[in-house]
């Protein structure tokens, strides 16, 4: 089996070190998102829904996420602290793992560099803060598989059977994408002689039978809710089978989005090391598990290919990309283990500290920003002084909240934690609502949702007079001097 590579005393403390830079860096993410806005993003906005129940499944998504958030909320509370003290205890576990999973390939300092080099790739530094929520617990468990392969690789063991297939099936329940990074991976391990007697062990049926257990209930659910669940994909990959020129297409996006998730490091790392970052100057540069690892990056891309060939997948997004190519930083180093001592180590550093400066700042002046220049964006939303306003109505909280759109379900839920709330299609059937429990209906201020408001009042059977109805204008929670303020329309029926 393959060794891991030895490190001196002297570099334990990269580990407590990475752990402290972590814990700093997140935590400040963590602060600075609870304080600069009360309102949410989409994908905060869809949790802060589905959190109202458990279930095995929840639209397009698996359910982990949900679950986990759920849990938190229970705990902390339904906040935009909650939700995002979830996302960053994944990111920082997410580094964590990738960090221990590298110290089996290389030299410590160099493990610490493979692990913070990740944020060079956009949609962990950036997106991962702004607006994700599956694709960064996918990209944990993701890393929590590397980290545990490896340590298969090194020693094999049942237990690390075990926990490979716990692993996977969480790795499942947090996105179907994580189907094509194990699948990959296993043929990374099929290829080679040295591995391939692991893949094959009589223990992997022990393996795959865990993995079976801890995705049967949403795999259950799934084979009722299949369209449900697929449709909402297929529309963002816009999958048109059979078609050559959409294969073409297909494959120009998917260039396009291994480009856009590896550029930043790509060129950082030239930028730097200069030619050093890809030519070794000794033979021993390649770490024990470059060669495997060189292999995953090869099934990747043909399974990459074929499901845009195949599937007729014209329209591939980067975020999609994020579990797959999250050890991209651990490849490099991982067979440039000669850059351990590297006179450029130093300045790459003081990069990596310059990008999470950088994506710090921006990530907590976005808001303002968008306000200032008058384009003000969901975190722009004055979700106080809308739930005061209601609350001035007349409205109590409690009973049932419908709301035109998610965003703006969310950020009720978030403020109205004891009502049911939900999203209420035009033209959907309306939700039951008890005999003498208050409903209230809230939309933007624009024509489409005054016809929203018409077409639901009337769904729910609503005679004029039987409802208050009123709109507000409220400023922005970030804006400049003359700009026009944010509209909201309201029915309210009083709890009697």
């Amino acid at each position: 089996m393959i060794r891991a590579t030895t490190t001196s005393p002297a570099a334990a403390p990269s580990g407590r070190q990475l752990l402290l830079l972590v814990l700093v860096y997140l935590g400040a993410h963590l602060l600075s998102r609870t304080l600069i806005s009360g309102a949410l993003e989409l994908d905060e906005a869809e949790q802060a829904l589905w959190t109202q129940q458990l279930a095995p499944g929840y639209g397009a998504q698996p359910p982990l996420y949900t679950w986990l958030q759920w849990g938190v909320f229970q705990l902390a509370g339904v906040s935009v602290f909650s939700l995002a003290l979830l996302k960053n205890v994944l990111i920082a576990l997410t580094y964590l793992f990738v960090y221990l999973a590298a110290l089996r390939a290389m030299p410590a300092p160099l493990a610490l560099l493979a692990s913070a080099s990740m944020l060079l790739i956009p949609h962990i530094g950036w997106e991962s803060h702004r607006d994700l929520t599956h694709s960064v617990l996918v990209t944990t468990m993701a890393s929590a598989t590397v980290l545990v392969a490896m340590r298969l690789v090194e020693r094999p063991r049942p237990a690390l059977y075990l926990l490979l297939g716990l692993v996977a099936g969480l790795g499942m329940l947090s996105k179907y994408s994580y189907a094509l990074f194990f699948a990959a991976l296993a043929l990374a391990m099929l290829a080679s002689p040295r591995t391939r007697t692991l893949a094959l062990s009589p223990w992997i049926l022990a393996s795959a039978l865990v993995a079976i257990v801890v995705v049967a209930p949403h795999a259950w659910w799934l084979l009722d809710h299949w369209q449900m669940a697929s449709d909402r994909t297929l529309a963002k990959m816009q999958a048109r089978p059979g078609a050559v020129a959409g294969a073409l297409a297909g494959l120009g996006s998917l260039v396009e989005a291994v480009a856009g998730t590896l550029v930043v490091l790509v060129v950082a790392a030239a930028a730097v090391f200069g030619r050093d970052a890809w030519r070794a100057k000794t033979p021993g540069a390649r770490g024990p598990f470059c060669s495997m690892w060189l292999r995953y990056l090869a099934a990747l891309a043909v399974l990459l290919a074929a499901m845009v060939v195949l599937g007729g997948v014209t329209n591939v997004k980067g975020r999609w990309l994020q579990p797959l190519l999250c050890m991209a930083p651990l490849v490099w180093f991982g067979c440039r283990t000669d850059l351990d001592g590297h006179p450029r180590v130093r300045a790459w550093r003081r990069v990596l500290a310059g990008f999470a400066i950088v994506f710090f700042t921006l990530l907590t002046l976005r808001p303002a920003w968008d306000g200032w220049r008058g384009k003000p964006g969901d975190l722009n939303q004055p979700a106080a002084a809308l739930a005061h306003a209601l609350q001035a109505e007349g409205y109590d909280g409690r009973g049932t909240i419908l709301a035109a759109d998610r965003v703006m379900a969310g950020v009720l839920r978030t403020r109205f934690t004891g009502a049911r709330v939900e999203v209420s299609a035009p033209g959907a059937p309306p939700p039951g609502v008890a005999d003498g429990e208050a409903l209230l209906l809230v939309a933007n201020g624009g024509p489409a949702d005054e016809a929203w408001l018409r077409d639901r009042a009337a769904a729910l059977g609503l005679v004029e007079g039987a409802a208050a109805a009123g709109e507000f204008e409220l400023p922005f929670a970030y804006s400049r001097p003359g700009q026009p303020k944010a509209r909201y329309r309201f029915l309210l029926v009083r709890a009697r």
